[in-house]
C-alpha cells in the first residue's frame, strides 16, 4: 500500500507541477489534498527541515513558509486552537476553505541553517499572495524600525529575572507535571474567586507547564522577528544549545550580540 501511495504521489508531482507552475519549480513532494494526506504529511516530514507551500485549490493563492522542524510546524497548522488564536492570513484561509481545498507542497528539503534563505528565494520567485510580509522569517508580519532597534539594544532587561519568567523557564525544563500548588490555584480560578495579580501570574506559569513556552527572537541587525513554538525549536533555528537559549532568557543578555530573546506574551519595558 505504501508503495502504491508513493507511486501516486510521484504522479501528482508531475501533474501538479505542469498544471500550476510557470516558474519551473519542481516540488520535492506534493500532497494534493491536505485533509486526506494529513497522516502522510506528519509522518514523512518528521525530523526534516525545508520550505513548504500551501496552495488554495479554489483561488490558486498560495503561502510559502519554512521550518527547521516541518512536522512541528505542520502540527500547528492542524491545530484548531492555534488557528483560532492567530490573525495570520493563511490560518484564516485554512479555516474558511477547509484543508480539503488546499494542497501542500514541500518545495525543497534543506539544512536548518538554510531554511530562511531558501524561503526568501521562493517568496521572491513565486510571490505568494498569502504572504503579507515579503520578508522570510518574519512570522509576526513586521520589522522593527532602526530607532526601535537602537532602543532595544540599550534596553534594561532586568525584568526577565522576575518570578513569572523564572516559573515559565522552570516549567519548560520539567516534565510539565502540574504541582499541587498549581492545581490548587487552577481550582480556585475555576470557582470564580477573584485572583490577585501575583496569583494570576503563577497560574499563567502553570499553564505553560502544559503547553510549553513559545519565544520571540528579534534580530537587531535586520529587525526581523521570528516566533518559535518552543525553546528547543529556537535553539535549532539559531544553531545553539537549548541551555544557551534558557541562559539568555534568565540573564536578559543579547545572544551573539544581535539576538534578543524573550518569552512570547512578556512585555518589553524600559
Amino acid at each position: 500500500m505504501k508503495r502504491i501511495n508513493k507511486i501516486l504521489r510521484l504522479l501528482e508531482v508531475r501533474f501538479y507541477s505542469t498544471r500550476n507552475d510557470n516558474n519551473n519549480v519542481k516540488p520535492a513532494v506534493v500532497y494534493s489534498n491536505a485533509d486526506t494526506h494529513r497522516k502522510e504529511i506528519m509522518e514523512e516530514n518528521r525530523g526534516k527541515s525545508g520550505v513548504y507551500r500551501w496552495i488554495n485549490l479554489l483561488s490558486n493563492k498560495s503561502y510559502i513558509g519554512s521550518s527547521v522542524n516541518l512536522r512541528a510546524r505542520f502540527h500547528v497548522y492542524y491545530s484548531v486552537k492555534r488557528l483560532n488564536n492567530s490573525n495570520m492570513v493563511i490560518y484564516k484561509a485554512l479555516q474558511k476553505y477547509g484543508y480539503s481545498n488546499f494542497s501542500l507542497e514541500i518545495l525543497e528539503y534543506c539544512e536548518p541553517n538554510q531554511a530562511i534563505l531558501k524561503e526568501q528565494e521562493y517568496i521572491d520567485l513565486l510571490k505568494p499572495e498569502y504572504n503579507i510580509n515579503p520578508t522570510a522569517g518574519s512570522s509576526l508580519g513586521y520589522k522593527h524600525s532602526a530607532s526601535t532597534l537602537d532602543k532595544l539594544r540599550n534596553r534594561d532587561y532586568s525584568f526577565l529575572h522576575n518570578e513569572d519568567t523564572r516559573l515559565k523557564l522552570s516549567a519548560a525544563a520539567t516534565g510539565r507535571i502540574l504541582s499541587s500548588e498549581a492545581k490548587a490555584k487552577i481550582s480556585i480560578a475555576r470557582s470564580g474567586t477573584k485572583l490577585s495579580i501575583e496569583t494570576r501570574t503563577k497560574l499563567s506559569a502553570a499553564a505553560a507547564e502544559i503547553r510549553g513556552v513559545a519565544v520571540l527572537v528579534t534580530n537587531l541587525e535586520t529587525g526581523d522577528i521570528v516566533e518559535y513554538s518552543t525553546m528547543t525549536e529556537a535553539s535549532v533555528g539559531l544553531n545553539v544549545s537549548r541551555t544557551a537559549i534558557k541562559k539568555v532568557l534568565q540573564s536578559g543578555k543579547i545572544l551573539r550580540g544581535k539576538y534578543i530573546i524573550r518569552i512570547k506574551g512578556s512585555k518589553l519595558v524600559g
